[in-house]
């Protein structure tokens, strides 16, 4: 399991995340040749060389979803690739996103019921309540639809994520965890692996 310990000026938190998931940087970074974090960490996963050509080139395209991901404000994101079971020529990519954000809140409670009343009226597919062994928190559920342009023929591509929004007991920070898939197909299964990443947030103590 890897551990990430989220900084924050208010306060991080951290989640352990299973083996396949790569950490992506979030500046703007040039994968190599010569034995960089990421290229090896791409070579193992998919059993190739850091050298091979195939592996560089998909930390490039990495390193490249990581700054667009940083440049959301994100504080941490990482990608995991799964084999469907249902069908082993299908994979399954998980994008992994991960900020704290200040928060202003009285309780707990108060702000579960003001993260209930924004996501429902902000248009999230779903939002429902979740007991996680660290507290209270909300589920949501986005949908995007897009289309992808092939020999002039769109191909339907729906991306979907599930977030957890976590607020602390002191009333300083709400901690966002969000997994994000275009693998449709096996939604249920992304799912179950983000509620799984869910239960393993804890907070950090306060800083500042």
């Amino acid at each position: 399991m890897t551990s990430h310990a989220d900084p924050s000026p208010s306060r991080g938190f951290h989640i352990s995340l299973p083996d396949a998931f790569t950490a992506l940087p979030l500046d703007d970074v040039e994968a190599s040749t010569d034995g960089g974090e990421l290229t090896s960490s791409i070579a193992k996963q998919f059993g190739m060389t850091p050298d091979d050509d195939n592996a560089v080139a998909a930390a490039s395209a990495f390193a490249q979803l990581g700054s667009l991901i940083g440049d959301g404000g994100i504080d941490y994101a990482a990608m995991a690739f799964y084999k469907s079971p249902d069908d082993p020529l299908r994979p399954i990519m998980v994008t992994l996103a991960g900020i704290s954000m200040p928060s202003n809140h009285h309780t707990a409670r108060e702000a579960i019921n003001n993260l209930v009343e924004l996501h429902s009226s902000s248009g999230a597919d779903a939002v429902e309540e979740l007991r996680l062994p660290s507290g209270p928190a909300v589920a949501t559920v986005l949908e995007e639809h897009n289309a992808l342009i092939v020999n002039g023929e769109p191909n339907h591509i729906l991306t979907r994520q599930l977030s957890a929004w976590v607020p602390d007991r002191d009333g300083t920070t709400i901690g966002v965890v969000s997994v994000i898939t275009n693998s449709f197909q096996d939604w249920e299964r992304v799912c179950v692996l983000g509620l799984e990443i869910f239960d393993t947030f804890g907070w950090e103590p306060l800083s500042g």
